[in-house]
């Protein structure tokens, strides 16, 4: 396998990796009484005092941070949707390089998780390791000689572990190979989600590859696994763009380049029709039919074009009405700035 991540950038948009942990003797976040939450948040206030001496995480309760800022952390893949829904008992330290966070009262006690924009699972993984083992030096967390780490669902015990890559993968899915491909890795313990995971679509083409099995297995082996996995469909992708642009070069380069124009002279855009125009442009990246931004910057576009996020763009959060015409001027600033060449 390759081992310089620029090697996949052109599929892989980002990785991550998430622990899950439980306090010995204290009951599951859906069981938990107010004072209990608070106890338990006090309890990850204290650790936290000895992990991060330097103060680099900031602390968060969710109840306090009005419902457009939850939304943008959602969008934004720095919170999940069950943190929002405990939002009265739950909350959260995030990192100032916004990568790693830590998820207090979700679906249990403590969610630890990594992410990066690159395929950096190994890495993603040893830092989450070295907080988790600071965070054991303080906590008691529940563990089964035979079950391992105990959660609250059952399919999270054992290692605790999820370990997932977001893919970009127009292609295959134009080509109808998805299907296929979510049957085959659901026969390896492996599942396909959407760009905001259970039970969402791929907006984008953006899909989450990621683990099912946590149990009887090591953490080093699940990354490994997944990777390789990755790998392959990385490997998939890239054949099948390249067959097509063989095959119908005229159909590829008109996709590519009327979805440029829809981005850089639309005066209205909906965020479903961005996601589609914006995937259609990545691929032109790669396929070597335009240049002016690179991958890096279409990922960002990608976060930034969602509804919370694009609304919080130099107008007034009331605007809801103007959101089309918000993400349009947004998009057409953003190229304008970054684009190297007209």
């Amino acid at each position: 396998m390759k081992d310089n991540i620029k090697d996949y950038e052109d599929i892989v948009i980002s990785t991550r990796v998430r622990l899950a942990r439980n306090i010995k003797d204290h009951r599951f976040p859906h069981l938990l009484q107010d004072e209990e939450s608070k106890e338990i948040i006090e309890i990850f206030q204290n650790a936290m005092e000895s992990v991060d001496p330097d103060k680099e995480f900031d602390f968060q309760r969710m109840s306090e941070v009005n419902s457009v800022g939850r939304r943008m952390l959602m969008e934004d893949h720095l919170v999940s949707p069950e943190l929002n829904k405990n939002k009265e008992i739950s909350a959260y330290f995030l990192h100032k390089d916004r990568k790693v966070n830590l998820l207090i009262n979700e679906e249990d006690h403590l969610r630890l998780q990594v992410l990066n924009d690159d395929f950096t699972l190994r890495e993603n993984l040893n830092r989450a390791r070295e907080i988790e083992e600071q965070l054991e030096k303080k906590i008691n967390f529940a563990f089964d000689d035979k079950y391992g780490y105990l959660t609250t669902c059952p399919t999270n015990a054992g290692t605790g572990l999820r370990a997932s890559i977001m893919v970009h993968l127009p292609a295959l899915r134009e080509a109808d190979y998805m299907e296929g491909l979510q049957d085959s890795l659901n026969k390896l313990g492996i599942t396909v989600r959407g760009f905001y995971g259970e039970g969402s679509k791929a907006s984008g083409d953006l899909y989450q590859i990621s683990n099912q099995q946590t149990l009887g297995i090591s953490e080093q082996m699940l990354v490994e696994k997944i990777e390789n996995i990755a790998h392959r469909i990385v490997m998939n992708e890239r054949n099948v763009r390249a067959r097509t642009l063989e095959k119908h070069p005229v159909k590829i380069k008109d996709k590519v380049f009327r979805s440029l124009g829809v981005l850089k002279y639309a005066r209205q855009i909906g965020e479903e029709e961005a996601f589609e125009c914006l995937s259609n442009l990545r691929m032109g990246i790669d396929l070597g039919l335009y240049q002016g931004l690179g991958f890096k910057k279409m990922n960002e576009m990608m976060k930034k074009v969602q509804k919370y996020t694009v609304l919080n763009y130099k107008y007034d959060l009331k605007s809801y009405k103007e959101e089309d015409v918000i993400r349009a001027d947004w998009i057409r600033d953003f190229i304008k700035k970054e684009e190297i060449f007209e």
